[in-house]
């Protein structure tokens, strides 16, 4: 039988956050990402990081997960911030011709922008279980049904995708171990140079297929048995600590707007 994996970034807790409904967690998340990004400046940046460095604050036991997903992005955001000194026009910086203040400050924002995605992003992973971010985006993709889209085809897809990150950090962490057994090095000149390093990740993509296709063959062989989560309860009337959430979700905005 095939069912939703309870596995990925979920850490079980018992703040507000992790009992909150998920619907009105994925509707926030969604509604910060977007304003995240159209933010014109710092101070709205500003109103929705002081959100996100509240809710970190709830979640300070289980927040380990994010500052390790910023340590794996470290390199794309060097990248971003380089990219905008060196090549966006502008006010230069020292007197020099080749570097940006202006990009300086764009690249500067861009990355706390992606920052704080993530966060939002990690955040909803953390604290809400697989099986009800599955629930919540059937819930938020039901109008959908009624125009003729398949989305409990999506919703399968979904639970196919959530069931797989489990197989590739299993694989992973194999490959770590192996690695570590031999007293190799992880980056890519250790263990052999990077010829080696090439032929272990090709080694991982070719094992992470095998499980691809088995879990493809499985799902065709169990059409039948195919499991969904059960649709979540009417959000509305909404239980008191989902309309406080709404309430802050609410003033967060209205900040958000007044600083722009």
């Amino acid at each position: 039988m095939i069912a939703a994996s309870q596995h990925g970034f979920y850490q079980r807790g018992t703040t507000g956050l992790h009992r909150a409904d998920p619907r009105v967690k994925l509707l926030a998340c969604l509604v910060l990402v977007v304003l995240v990004f159209a933010a014109s400046n710092w101070l709205q940046l500003a109103a929705v990081g002081g959100g996100v460095a509240f809710a970190l604050w709830l979640t300070a036991a289980q927040a380990g997960v994010l500052w390790r997903l910023v340590w794996m992005l470290r390199w794309l955001l060097l990248f971003t911030l380089l990219m905008h000194l060196l090549l966006s026009p502008g006010r230069t910086l020292w007197g020099t011709g080749w570097l940006s203040y202006d990009g300086l400050l764009t690249g500067l924002m861009v990355c706390v922008q992606m920052l704080l995605a993530l966060s939002l992003s990690a955040l909803l992973g953390i604290t809400t279980a697989t099986g009800d971010l599955i629930r919540a985006f059937d819930w938020l993709v039901t109008p959908l049904r009624w125009l003729g889209c398949r989305t409990r085809e999506w919703q399968k897809l979904l639970v196919l995708t959530m069931d797989f990150i489990p197989a590739i950090q299993h694989e992973i962490r194999a490959v770590r171990d192996a690695a570590s057994t031999r007293g190799e090095s992880h980056g890519p000149m250790g263990g052999g140079g990077w010829s080696a390093w090439m032929q272990k990740f090709n080694g991982l993509l070719w094992r992470l297929f095998d499980r691809g296709d088995v879990i493809a063959h499985r799902l065709a062989a169990e059409e039948d048995a195919f499991v969904l989560p059960l649709p979540l309860a009417p959000l509305v009337p909404m239980a008191l600590l989902d309309k406080v959430f709404f309430g802050i979700m609410a003033l967060m905005i209205i900040c958000y707007w007044l600083l722009g």
